[in-house]
Formats: structure tokens, sequence, C-alpha cells
């Protein structure tokens, strides 16, 4: 399985993640699935809902997943996972992020500093075992074309 992001995709994560520093970003990952690998075209950003632990926990606010499965929807796109950040901490699940996650999404996470974004690394959730997996991480060639919910007119849908 691979995760192979658009090359917009991947500088909007970087841009994100870096503006969330010090505390954890987080955010949705819009695409498609192709065979057992995902194509990531859009990156959101979200609002972390913790109010008392900004720098080591996050939560999603979940109107803003379903803001992002809208407008994917509307260029026939679809969530394919989240992202978080790991302010000073590597880009590794910690417990808080297994006990919070869902099978079948890809899970990015960045290891940022005060310096920007210095590792990125993806994660899928095993259904049985409870634990996550890592997966490969790759960007598309920039001749390889990749719809995105932001070349569809505002307001479809």
């Amino acid at each position: 399985m691979a995760v192979v992001f658009s090359g917009q995709a991947t500088t909007e994560l970087r841009r994100l993640a870096a503006t969330a520093y010090p505390e954890e970003g987080c955010g949705v990952l819009i695409g498609s699935p192709h065979g057992s690998d995902v194509a990531v075209v859009e990156v959101t950003s979200g609002r972390n809902l913790v109010a008392d632990r900004r720098r080591d926990r996050y939560e999603l606010d979940p109107g803003d997943i379903v803001a992002a499965e809208r407008s994917a929807r509307v260029c026939g796109l679809e969530v394919v996972g989240f992202w978080h950040t790991h302010p000073d901490h590597p880009a590794r699940p910690s417990g808080f992020d297994t006990e919070r996650a869902w099978p079948d999404y890809v899970y990015v996470i960045c290891r940022v500093t005060s310096a920007g974004v210095e590792e990125t690394r993806a994660y899928r959730l095993l259904d049985d075992e409870g634990g996550f997996v890592e997966v490969e991480m790759g960007e598309a060639a920039a001749s390889d074309a990749m719809p995105r919910v932001s070349d569809h007119a505002q307001g479809d849908g």
C-alpha cells in the first residue's frame, strides 16, 4: 500500500503543519483510493477541539470532517484520511492516536519544530490488531493530473 500526494497537496500539508506549531495541527486528506493505494489531492485544516493540552493532543472537529466530505463529493472524491502534527516529537503514532483511529483511513503525522516540518510519515490502522502499520509515501509526478476540490466552482453541491 502506498499514499501518493499531488505536489500541491504536499506543499499545503507542510504549510499547514508548520503554521500550527507549537500546537498540534490537524485536518483532512481528500482524494481517492486506487486499488490498495490512495491518492491525496487536497489537504484541509481543521479545528483542534482540545483546549487544555494542544501541544500533545488533538481532536479534529467533526464538522470539519463533514464539510470536507461534502466538498470532496462534488467532484467525485472522498475523505481518505487525516493528518496531524507532533510538535517536537517523532512522527510516530502515540497510544492516544491509536485509541482514536478508525480502520480504512490513512493517517499522516508530521514532526514539526520551530524550524518547520522535519519528518512526515503515513500509517494505516490494522483492523483486528488495533495497531498502526507504516505505509509508503510518495509524490505524484507533475505530469500526473489529479483533480482537486478547489478546481471546481465554489457553491456546487
